[in-house]
């Protein structure tokens, strides 16, 4: 790969600054000498290393990968570029996931675990937070993909539609309605229900599903991840829905599951920004979360 120390330098001085006016300042050097620099680094890996929208001028997934890669190899320029190629073809660099928290212990943990066990050069740092502080993480520059369920609808980010998680009813073994082989949203309301957080998506979908079936319900308590409403429930709680898969990675936990009587669709999203979309280790990453379903 033919990228020199001197463009090297000139790309970090545009990532830590975040802009290529106060990069040629900086320098003492002109502005286009910054932006071809960059743009000739953009071309020999391929991918965009700035966000460009409007007047935004942000580094993607691509340049953190890269500036990580500088900083922990400034010594060896030959090792920088081993790192660049990685990042240009998806086996090495950083990717910074934010995930709402009902999958991020389970699906998204697992998918990036199993690249990262292929891919010993890619590295997946997972945080969790609310679908909206996601969002805003994704639109600071603080994140490369963000894993919600609602779509944002937002021109300077690509969506993409990764599976409807399998919501399923559970119960205490002593419920009287354990040995039901389905259940209504009305006669899941009987009994007090523990459901995740009111901002959750998840929840607002659960919500809706019971209004519209016209069952008033109670809700006994509140937890951030679905694994601890599995474990309240399996300790005589009340009622929950959670995610199957979700259900079947909990060990050591006694609950009826009972199939739900309803069209209550949970969907999970990849969000990145349009800048990032064609960055390979986040194409591996959502191609992982795809065929986890």
């Amino acid at each position: 790969m033919r990228i020199s120390a001197r463009q090297i330098e000139l790309f970090q001085m545009a990532y830590r600054l975040k802009s290529t006016r106060r990069a040629a300042e900086a320098l003492n050097i002109t502005q286009p000498a910054i932006s071809r620099a960059v743009a000739d680094i953009e071309t020999e890996m391929g991918l965009a290393l700035f966000d460009r929208t409007g007047k935004k001028f942000e580094p993607t997934a691509a340049a953190h990968s890269l500036h990580k890669a500088v900083q922990q190899h400034y010594q060896g320029l030959q090792r920088v570029l081993e790192a660049a190629e990685k990042i240009s073809t998806g086996i090495g660099g950083l990717i910074r996931v934010v995930s709402v928290p009902a999958i991020a212990d389970t699906r998204v943990a697992a998918s990036a675990g199993r690249l990262m066990a292929r891919f010993p050069d890619l590295r997946f740092d997972v945080d969790v937070m609310s679908e909206q502080a996601a969002l805003t993480a994704l639109r600071e520059g603080k994140a490369d993909c963000a894993i919600i369920s609602s779509d944002p609808g937002e021109p300077s980010m690509k969506t993409t539609v990764l599976a409807d998680l399998k919501p399923i009813a559970i119960l205490p073994e002593n419920d009287p309605f354990a040995d039901l082989k389905e259940i209504t949203p009305e006669v899941l309301a009987k009994a007090p229900l523990v459901m995740l957080p009111a901002d959750s998506p998840f929840r607002q979908v659960v919500e809706r599903m019971l209004s519209d079936a016209g069952a008033s319900f109670e809700t006994r308590a509140a937890a951030r991840t679905q694994s601890a409403l599995i474990w309240m429930v399996s300790q005589g709680a009340g009622r929950a829905i959670v995610d199957e898969e979700t259900l079947n990675a909990t060990a050591g936990v006694d609950v009826i599951r009972i199939p739900l009587r309803s069209t209550l669709r949970w969907p999970i999203r990849a969000v990145t920004a349009s800048a990032n979309q064609n960055a390979p280790g986040l194409a591996k990453l959502i191609q992982e979360l795809q065929l986890a379903d």
